[in-house]
């Protein structure tokens, strides 16, 4: 361990220190590295700001945020995760080992000399699992969290329904960091109930913690899908915000639908600032006098709005019916069902643009994908006015294939008056099928607050991939919707609500 001690202007004051690659010890007898700074104007004992990052964050040896460090009158800490950096042991991607690391990690902070027992966290992505697992851990020092852009089920974020690995940038991702026979091993365990996933997913002494969350998310980041499950785990005085953002707060891409040049898209720090720091000083956040613990930007309006509950109890659940001749209405067709017929190619599948992918997600037009013969578009005719989709948009799905296993990719498109369509949400979901007989697939497509304005269409899309953003299925095939069966429900809000 190095110790250098900086001496910095200030009347009175001690010299700050910068200890560099500390050890701290683990149950196990790993050794987690940390680099710890203790700021000029600290009290005898101080809270701690921590990051417990997968990304190499002692490999600077310099001090983590000390300009944080200064201004708030705490230490920062940041602490490499097992098999990281400077940390000894091996790095597994979300196991569940994580959560007793946290503990341990957090006990060690209380009882250092110059800690009085409080530490707050920061970090987006796998920094924010740690965080996470933090609060999993019901470990009493962490008093308040602010993680981004990350859920508790990682099931959920590597898996579409039926089984459909969704591996275009965690396959990537989890093989750097750790090797491609953990990542063979992790494709190995589709089901959720797998003893594999529940030790990853375990909520443990979850209901215990007291520390409370300021939880970001985005409507288009890859790692948003159960962001509202997420939410409704985490302990009482946590507030939820939800952006028209990316894998990341203020996050972008470079989407057609350009959401950074829109007024109030981007937010400041401020409210996550005050919400840790008067957890340091054990008091309440100024959040818990907002007019709701949820704030969402509702797209299309381009407004942000407050919420208590999801899904909002003024929803209203709308079926919208495929119908002859490419139709898409609210009005349950009259007859005897009719199919609709589309090719797979696993040499030539449909490319995926924009939705929720990391570096490139967002609303594009569809209209180069459109124009294929292996999608499926539905249209209804044009909006007489606003609609508001705010929740979960679900289909119910019938169809029959000529492949035992098949896969039916759904996307939620809007259409501009002048032709154009932009993606809004999309999924997949694999069926098993055989012979002529029809499969019924019922599945969670994603969630969005969106309005489609007056003047606009909406549109289904159905193809058989969305790659490579899902996985590709194995055989070719040709699949038939069969319309009068099948139908996606919408979580309307009616006007004025």
């Amino acid at each position: 361990m190095c110790a250098l001690g900086v001496a910095l202007l200030g009347a009175g004051t001690a010299p700050a220190e910068f200890h560099d690659n500390v050890r701290i010890p683990m149950r196990d007898g790993v050794n987690l590295a940390g680099d710890l700074y203790l700021p000029t104007n600290r009290a005898e004992k101080a809270g701690c700001l921590l990051s417990f990052s997968p990304y190499d964050v002692t490999a600077a040896g310099k001090p983590w945020s000390p300009e944080r460090a200064e201004a708030w009158g705490v230490a920062t800490l940041a602490v490499d995760c097992r098999g990281r950096c400077h940390s000894e042991g091996v790095f597994e991607p979300w196991e569940g080992r994580l959560v007793d690391d946290a503990d341990d990690l957090l006990s060690w902070i209380a009882a250092q000399p110059w800690s009085d027992g409080r530490v707050v966290m920061v970090g987006g992505s796998y920094p924010g699992n740690t965080q996470l697992a933090c609060l999993r851990s019901a470990n009493p020092a962490l008093v308040a969290c602010a993680p981004s852009v990350i859920v508790f089920n990682p099931h959920s974020i590597h898996y579409a329904p039926g089984g459909v690995l969704i591996p275009e940038f965690f396959e990537k991702w989890h093989t750097s960091m750790s090797s491609a026979e953990s990542w063979a091993e992790f494709t190995r365990h589709t089901d959720p109930a797998d003893p594999y996933w529940t030790e990853r997913c375990g909520l443990g002494r979850l209901a215990a913690a007291k520390g409370r969350a300021f939880y970001q998310a985005g409507w288009f980041d890859m790692l948003g899908v159960e962001t509202f499950e997420s939410f409704a785990l985490m302990p009482e005085g946590s507030f939820l915000r939800v952006g028209p953002w990316s894998h990341g707060v203020n996050v972008f891409d470079t989407p057609e639908i350009d959401y950074s040049k829109v007024d109030g898209a981007t937010v400041t720090e401020d409210a996550e600032v005050e919400f840790l720091r008067s957890a340091l000083a054990g008091r309440p956040s100024e959040t818990a006098k907002l007019p709701g613990r949820m704030q969402i930007f509702v797209m299309g309006a381009n407004v942000w709005r407050y919420e208590n509950e999801w899904p909002l109890a003024r929803t209203v659940y709308r079926k919208l019916f495929f119908d002859e001749g490419f139709g898409l209405s609210f009005d349950a067709p009259a007859g005897a069902a009719g199919e609709d017929a589309f090719a797979y190619d696993p040499e030539n599948p449909v490319p995926t643009r924009g939705g929720r992918v990391i570096h490139a997600g967002g609303q594009y037009s569809q209209a180069e994908i459109e124009a294929r013969d292996d999608v499926l578009c539905y249209t209804t005719e044009t909006l007489a006015e606003d609609l508001e989709v705010t929740g979960k948009v679900t289909a119910s799905l019938v169809a029959k294939s000529t492949a035992k296993a098949a896969d039916v990719a759904v996307k939620l498109v809007d259409v501009y008056p002048d032709g154009t369509p932009y993606n809004v949400l999309d999924s997949i979901c694999r069926g098993s099928f055989a012979g002529d007989a029809p499969t019924k697939l019922d599945f969670r497509v994603d969630i969005t607050s969106y309005v489609f304005k007056k003047g606009h269409r909406i549109r289904v899309e159905i193809a058989g991939s969305n790659s490579p953003h899902y996985e590709k299925a194995p055989d070719p095939a040709t699949t038939r919707l069969v319309r009068g069966a099948s139908h996606l429900v919408l979580p309307t809000i009616p006007a004025g609500n």
